[in-house]
């Protein structure tokens, strides 16, 4: 939980054919993947089988080490038209938002298909084109619809369940939506029923206590102190990737300043983040946050 939001979502989403860990299997966000069935299924190669009735089975090409027969594997379901166009428009809406091309992100994400076979590339899109804007709100109400719709076991389930706690904390510190039930409802999808996200890498991540670890989390119970010290963690941590992961992550060091009362640090790290990203609408967005705060208020008025 360490990594920014836009990195660890952009991260987890990607679907890239490039021989680096995806996000496939029984734990990642799109499910096992079509081109490389998991082992010991209906038909996989080596299973006992009755005796070939139209020859003996060391004849055939079919035949085992061992002399049973064992066909080989059935081919891989083909993916379909529909979901190989989404797959691709994610992937290009992911480097998009990762680069801070927050035009591409909104344009790419109105044109992804509307199917079964296009789900989940078009919601994780769309979600990723409001959190661009800072449309906090929205991004709310389309991870909720999007877990609403799915059941406990469903290969989404933990992605669509992380992302819906993800965007509803920053929407909490936004004051975009109210406290008053998203709070508890943000933690526990975080928590996941496990206590635990096994990442596409391997990685596995806890959430026995999810707030010691999330900057934006420990502002809202409280533990501005502790949360500066995460943020700035994660800044170090982001400097390294993407420029709107590095953006975001002084967005969120702003968030936790302002939270401690350090008016004049949380406005040097909106300068910082401003000076990689000129525009971007997360900045800007939470410049006005930080500005209507007690702190900024009173700083003003002295």
């Amino acid at each position: 939980m360490s990594d920014s939001f836009s990195e660890r979502m952009r991260r987890r989403w990607s679907a890239r054919r490039s021989g680096d860990p995806q996000p496939w299997g029984p734990h990642g966000a799109f499910g096992a993947d079509p081109a490389n069935p998991p082992p010991g299924g209906p038909g996989a190669a080596g299973g006992p089988r009755p005796g070939n009735p139209f020859g003996d089975p060391q004849d055939g090409p079919d035949a085992a080490a061992d002399g049973s027969y064992a066909p080989a594997a059935p081919a891989a379901p083909q993916e379909s038209e529909a979901a190989a166009r989404a797959r691709m428009m994610h992937e290009r809406l992911t480097e998009a938002y990762a680069a801070g091309d927050v035009a591409t992100v909104v344009q790419i994400a109105d044109l992804v298909p509307e199917s079964a076979e296009s789900e989940p590339y078009r919601t994780y899109c769309r979600v990723l084109a409001a959190e661009a804007q800072a449309q906090d709100a929205a991004a709310v109400d389309l991870a909720r619809t999007f877990m609403s719709r799915l059941h406990v076991g469903h290969p989404e389930w933990e992605t669509a369940r992380n992302l819906f706690g993800e965007v509803t904390v920053q929407a909490l510190v936004m004051g975009a939506v109210p406290m008053a039930g998203n709070l508890p409802a943000a933690e526990q999808a975080l928590a996941a029923d496990a206590d635990y996200y096994l990442h596409p890498s391997g990685m596995m991540l806890k959430f026995d206590q999810p707030e010691e670890q999330h900057p934006l989390l420990l502002v809202l119970h409280g533990n501005a102190g502790k949360a500066v010290r995460e943020a700035q963690r994660l800044v170090r941590e982001e400097k390294k990737g993407t420029p709107a992961g590095h953006a975001d992550a002084l967005c969120t060091l702003a968030l936790a300043l302002c939270a401690a009362g350090d008016i004049d640090a949380a406005r040097q790290a909106l300068f910082d983040a401003e000076r990689i990203l000129p525009g971007r609408p997360r900045i800007q967005a939470t410049k006005t946050r930080i500005e209507a705060s007690p702190a900024a208020t009173l700083r003003n008025d002295g």
